[in-house]
C-alpha cells in the first residue's frame, strides 16, 4: 500500500497534477515619484474645487453618552475652500433629521429625533477654539478634513509639515502631517493616495498621543460636473469619491454618506449654491436640548 501511495505521488508530480499553491499577493514594485511631485498632482485636481454641491443617501449609527441614534435619509453637501462645510440630512414629512457645518465663526451638529440636540462652538480671530470638541458625537473640523479637497501647502517645511513613504501592498502613497509641541513632535493627518490616480482612499486623524480619533475609507471617485465654466474639457474636471465610510473609535459613533451628483455649483431657485448663506450658522434650531460645547452649559 505505501509503495502505491509513493507512486501516485511520484506520477503526480512528473505530469504536474499537484495542486498549486496560490499566487502571492500582487506588490508594486515599479518607479514611484517624488513628494513634491505627488503633491503637485494632488494639488491640480483640489485646486479646481473651490465650490462643491453634491446630493446623495446617508446614514449613521450616532453613540452619545452611550446611547445610540440611527438617523438616515437624503442628503445635500456643500463646501467652500478653504474650511466651509455642511451637510444636510432630510428625510420624507420629517425635514431636516442631521445637520453637521463649519464656517469662519462657528461649528455645530444637530441630530433630531431621539437626541433632539444641538451642539456647537465658536472661532476666536485666529480660528482657534478652546473647546473640547470630543465632547460632540460627530466634530465638524475632523469631517471637513475627510472630505480630502484642501490643498497641500507646496513649503514641504511649514508645520503641519508632511512626510510621505510609499506603502507596497496597498500601492498608494501615504502622506503624514506633523507638528512641533514644546517637547516633541506629533502627527496629526494620515492620507493615503492612489499611486495612479493621486485621489485620496484613506484619511485617519489622531490626537496629540498618536491615537486615532477619525478614521475613513473614500471610494468610487467620481468627476465633478464643471459645465458652468466654459471652455472646460473632460480632462479638467476635478475628481472626487462619492462614497464615505467614517469611524470615530472614542464613541464608536459610526456614519457613510454616497453622492450621486456632483457639480461645483447648483442652481437652485434661480441662485446658484454654495453661496455666502449657505454656511450661514442656523438660527431656526428646532430642537429641545442646545449644549455650548465652548462653554460646557445647555442654554
Amino acid at each position: 500500500m505505501r509503495l502505491s501511495r509513493l507512486l501516485v505521488i511520484s506520477l503526480l508530480l512528473t505530469f504536474g497534477c499537484v495542486p498549486k499553491q496560490p499566487n502571492e499577493r500582487h506588490v508594486y514594485i515599479g518607479p514611484t515619484e517624488t513628494i513634491s511631485e505627488v503633491a503637485h498632482s494632488v494639488n491640480q485636481n483640489n485646486r479646481r474645487l473651490p465650490t462643491l454641491w453634491a446630493s446623495g443617501y446617508f446614514e449613521a449609527d450616532i453613540m452619545d453618552q452611550g446611547r445610540r441614534h440611527y438617523v438616515n435619509g437624503d442628503i445635500t453637501l456643500l463646501y467652500r475652500q478653504p474650511n466651509e462645510m455642511r451637510l444636510v440630512a432630510k428625510k420624507d414629512i420629517a425635514g431636516t433629521i442631521f445637520e453637521v457645518g463649519n464656517n469662519q465663526q462657528r461649528y455645530w451638529l444637530t441630530v433630531k429625533g431621539d437626541a433632539d440636540t444641538m451642539w456647537w462652538g465658536s472661532y476666536d480671530e485666529d480660528g482657534n477654539t478652546t473647546a473640547d470638541t470630543r465632547k460632540m458625537p460627530i466634530q465638524p473640523q475632523l469631517l471637513l478634513e475627510v472630505l480630502g479637497v484642501g490643498v497641500i501647502d507646496e513649503d514641504l517645511t511649514r508645520q503641519p509639515f508632511p512626510v510621505m513613504r510609499f506603502n507596497n501592498d496597498a500601492d498608494a502613497y501615504m502622506f503624514v502631517w506633523n507638528v512641533r509641541v514644546p517637547d516633541r513632535y506629533v502627527a496629526q493627518k494620515e492620507v493615503w493616495y492612489d499611486r495612479k490616480t493621486k485621489l485620496p482612499i484613506k484619511v485617519l486623524l489622531f490626537d496629540p498621543n498618536g491615537r486615532v480619533v477619525l478614521r475613513a475609507d473614500l471610494s468610487k471617485h467620481k468627476p465633478v460636473q464643471v459645465q458652468q465654466v466654459q471652455g472646460a474639457g473632460e480632462a479638467e474636471q476635478p475628481t472626487v469619491a462619492s462614497v464615505y465610510r467614517l469611524y470615530f473609535p472614542d464613541n464608536g459613533t459610526s456614519m457613510m454618506f454616497e453622492l450621486n451628483n456632483l457639480e461645483l455649483q447648483h442652481e437652485m431657485r434661480a441662485v446658484k449654491v454654495p453661496n455666502d448663506k449657505s454656511f450661514a450658522f442656523p438660527n431656526e434650531l428646532g430642537v429641545d436640548h442646545v449644549v455650548q460645547v465652548d462653554k460646557q452649559a445647555d442654554r
